[in-house]
């Protein structure tokens, strides 16, 4: 296996434990106290360690195509959880999604929709490669041309291709899934960041309004 690739998969089950981590010190902040956010994060965390699971199987099975779109699905797991700080009221939030409200026909607190493409922009603003490769990775989800020339084997001198049909990747350079390991490992550590920063809330409301308070006020 390439260094590199190797590398990557390890950052990934390293990232599985700190979601762990994180989801023990939420369950015992602030007295155990349980808000709407909690129960978001529960299924940001439940479905991210889901997806970590079986992109790296998915990278072993040499199944590009497939894993491709679980580092898509990995992203709108950060995109979706991110919405929950940019509202003006996070648990009313969180309960309207869990309650099955899609995101995009919730506002922000200036007012705007979170549609995928302002959550993008948002999110663009700590991760600024999110916007490049959520539009890469939305290649694999919906049938495109990354299916058909998937299916590519050779083009023989003679103008005749030969296709290849099944699950397994043929003519992949192992480059390619040492990049879509990166991507993922970077994917769940900007969702790790908006964790940690809910579970820094949840146990310093005092401090966290305190701070608010300042910034309004500069």
């Amino acid at each position: 296996m390439d260094e590199s690739l190797a590398t990557a998969l390890s950052a990934i089950e390293d990232l599985d434990k700190r979601i762990l981590k994180v989801a023990e010190a939420m369950i015992g902040a602030h007295g155990g106290d349980m808000y709407g956010v909690d129960l978001l994060a529960n299924a940001a965390m439940n479905r991210s360690l889901a997806l970590s699971s079986g992109f790296r199987t998915l990278i072993a099975a040499q199944n590009l195509l497939c894993a491709g779109a679980l580092l898509r699905l990995q992203i709108d797991t950060a995109l979706r959880f991110s919405a929950a700080f940019l509202v003006e009221k996070p648990h009313e939030f969180a309960i309207a999604v869990l309650g099955g409200t899609p995101v995009n026909k919730l506002r922000d607190m200036s007012g705007k929709l979170l549609t995928d493409g302002y959550l993008r922009k948002r999110l663009a603003e700590v991760a600024p490669w999110v916007d490049r490769v959520y539009q890469r990775t939305s290649g694999f989800v919906h049938l495109s041309d990354v299916h058909y020339f998937a299916t590519v084997d050779e083009v023989h001198n003679d103008r005749r291709i030969t296709f290849k049909i099944g699950a397994k990747d043929k003519r992949i350079p192992e480059s390619h899934y040492a990049e879509a390991a990166e991507a993922f490992a970077e994917s769940m550590r900007v969702l790790l960041q908006f964790l940690e920063g809910w579970v820094f809330t949840k146990d310093n409301p005092e401090l966290v309004e305190r701070m608010r308070h300042y910034r309004t006020q500069e």
